[in-house]
């Protein structure tokens, strides 16, 4: 490399150093939170030192979003019962317009507490992993120079996402985008990326997204995230009937439920209970399947190891939207009860042509690199403002 070009790339990197990039998020399931982890490590990767995440919610409102979030964490067993709260809010709100009253007022929450953070950091970039509504807008009213940009971590789209106004949205797929441009976003503005996820799904493995052996099937269930007790049991005891299956429970940081397995199935040598797993991502390398909840994180993670996903009754919002999407594209299939999961199972199982197919739907819907693809793109963009009239294309 000549003297000049090492000149530049060292002005290049100082550069980066001196940028600030505040990721915004809120912890309702652990999707956001994830996404913005991931995008942190990704932003500090190509050189930007100073990303600050906040939980903007928590942060402005803690008493309210403590309460909401009691809220959402029991809707999974409300919807158990049939009442579906939760569903019902999403799709009256869905198509909400901006100019609404109830957008208004849901689009003015954290806007205080984050106009005192950016005049405290001063941040360069503002990315949200949530769809706090009308940021951006609030951002440009006030004539602050900063470029915003938004990751949405759903396959589905609801209208809340587009009220942000980011200068640049990051998709998961090609289809959403076409929804939002038919919603009105310029296509320009418009990123397909995928959806963020752990770097432990990033690293190629020799084994994923290829069927085990007879002798070594294994189904991974997502038990912490399905509901119900009864609902839980119905779905282990029909697949333990299946000698030749090996059955493999994550019941997350619910104790009471790992330990009502334990009791129940305690002479069951195909069963194997866990509870909070780190590198959930080995465990779905090794398995024929996962049965799992619809969050669009934990199925690009599905996808990203090629491990056929199964979601069983999903709740109404945006996992059931996810989930019906992706069974449309053939990379998943939806179950509303034990005997109709079990048969799906028992399929993938039995049949290695329709399994076949199977995998090479999800390695359609695959984005390699999200994370660092956003990341490198929203660099790109603050260097470019810098160096021009401060517009983004």
């Amino acid at each position: 490399m000549s003297h000049c070009r090492w000149r530049v790339f060292e002005e290049d990197a100082n550069v980066r150093k001196r940028i600030k990039a505040l990721v915004l998020t809120a912890s309702y399931g652990d999707g956001h939170i994830q996404v913005a982890r991931s995008l942190e490590q990704a932003l500090r990767r190509n050189g930007i030192e100073h990303v600050s995440v906040l939980d903007l919610l928590k942060e402005a409102h803690p008493v309210m979003d403590a309460v909401a979030k009691f809220v959402y964490d029991r809707s999974l067993a409300a919807s158990s019962y049939g009442l579906h709260y939760y569903g019902w809010s999403y799709y009256l709100t869905r198509d909400i317009g901006h100019g609404s009253l109830l957008a208004r007022w849901l689009n003015d929450i954290g806007v205080g507490t984050l106009l005192s953070v950016i005049e405290r950091e001063r941040p360069d970039a503002i990315v949200s992993t949530f769809p706090f509504g009308g940021i951006a807008s609030h951002i440009r009213r006030r004539g602050l120079p900063v470029p915003t940009f938004t990751v949405i971590t759903d396959f589905a789209l609801h209208n809340r996402w587009i009220h942000s106004a980011s200068d640049r949205f990051y998709v998961a797929t090609e289809d959403l985008k076409h929804r939002l441009v038919r919603r009105g976003v310029a296509e320009q503005r418009i990123r397909v990326s995928g959806i963020p996820i752990r770097d432990a799904f990033t690293t190629a493995h020799p084994e994923s997204g290829t069927p085990h052996e007879p002798e070594q099937r294994q189904v991974l269930f997502m038990a912490g995230t399905c509901g119900l007790w009864r609902e839980v049991r119905g779905i282990v005891r029909r697949l333990l009937l299946r000698p030749d299956v090996r059955i493999v429970t994550v019941c997350g940081r619910n104790g009471k439920l790992m330990r009502r397995l334990d009791r129940e199935f305690r002479r069951e040598p195909n069963l194997t209970t866990l509870g909070y797993v780190d590198r959930i991502d080995e465990l779905m390398r090794g398995s024929d399947c996962i049965i799992t909840k619809a969050g669009g994180v934990t199925l690009s993670e599905a996808i990203h190891v090629n491990v056929p996903i199964f979601v069983y009754k999903p709740i109404p919002g945006q996992e059931k939207e996810n989930a019906l999407y992706l069974e449309q594209k053939g990379a998943a299939l939806v179950s509303d009860n034990v005997r109709q999961l079990a048969g799906q199972v028992n399929r993938l199982l039995d049949d290695r042509d329709w399994s076949n197919r199977f995998y090479d739907c999800m390695r359609s819907l695959r984005k390699e690199h999200a994370a660092e693809s956003i990341a490198r793109d929203i660099v790109v963009t603050v260097e470019g403002r810098g160096r021009s009239d401060g517009s983004i294309a």
